[in-house]
């Protein structure tokens, strides 16, 4: 507490986080704006690899289709299954291991 010398009484000091100088709101609310949009950069992003995600999905299948013969599409098509859950799986252990 410091002593205000004109009133003789005791009020509480301004000071910011480090006890240095008041915070600059304007400064916070900057921050905080800029980092929502590149939050909401990176959502449009996110949407965008998705999207690409799942054509590469489905044009790879069509691939199979095209180049393998009749009786060996359903062991092509379970083997990029099988890579398709395993990639999935690392994708997801990589980033429950990065929390």
């Amino acid at each position: 507490m410091n002593q205000d010398p004109e009133s003789g009484g005791s009020k509480p000091a301004m000071t910011g986080p480090q006890g240095g100088a008041p915070e600059n709101p304007k400064a916070n609310q900057q921050s905080e704006v800029k980092s929502l949009f590149i939050q909401g950069l990176y959502a449009i992003l996110f949407l965008f690899i998705l999207i690409a995600a799942l054509q590469l999905y489905f044009s790879i299948q069509e691939f199979i289709r095209l180049w393998f013969s009749e009786e060996y599409i359903p062991v092509a098509n379970s083997l990029y299954f099988i890579l398709v859950i395993v990639g999935g799986i690392y994708l997801i252990l990589s980033y429950i291991r990065s929390k």
